[in-house]
């Protein structure tokens, strides 16, 4: 799968975020963002999405058009999935204007971070900062190499 661009605003005041990303139409299929994670770490504020098919169609969407957008309105920062903070890291409640958070989107068809070892090292990797593709499968970004471009 090819993430396109994405693009979204955060909103500190009411703690909610909105995320436009393009994809790929696969009518009849659709795709939606199966959860949130917070991945904020002691020197940035970040969140990954898992990006996945309602209908777990597998096909390789990666030679596609980018023909589509998804759009995530209104996400409760409560939403967020936590169970990757630990101690020292920033709260995102605490964010100011003018901060940044990184959003990473990352195709995961049947992603299951508690059952798959592999899963579980993607969010790992993505609150480190690193970008790697670790089996076969969809790679995240638009290379097809494991870099979010």
């Amino acid at each position: 799968m090819t993430v396109y661009e994405s693009e979204g605003t955060f909103d500190n005041k009411d703690q909610k975020f909105n995320i436009k990303i393009q994809t790929t139409d696969i009518s009849p299929d659709e795709f939606y963002i199966s959860t949130f994670y917070n991945i904020c770490d002691e020197n940035r504020y970040a969140i990954v999405g898992i990006l996945q098919t309602k209908d777990g169609n597998i096909t390789d969407f990666s030679n596609y058009p980018p023909d589509s957008v998804l759009n995530e309105v209104d996400i409760p920062f409560a939403n967020l999935n936590n169970s990757y903070l630990q101690t020292g890291d920033k709260d995102i409640f605490k964010i100011e204007e003018g901060e940044k958070i990184d959003v990473y989107i990352h195709h995961g068809i049947g992603f299951n971070p508690k059952k798959n070892a592999a899963d579980n090292e993607y969010i790992e990797n993505y609150k480190k900062g690193i970008y790697a593709h670790l089996e076969a499968g969809s790679p995240p970004g638009s290379k097809g190499d494991g870099g979010l471009n």
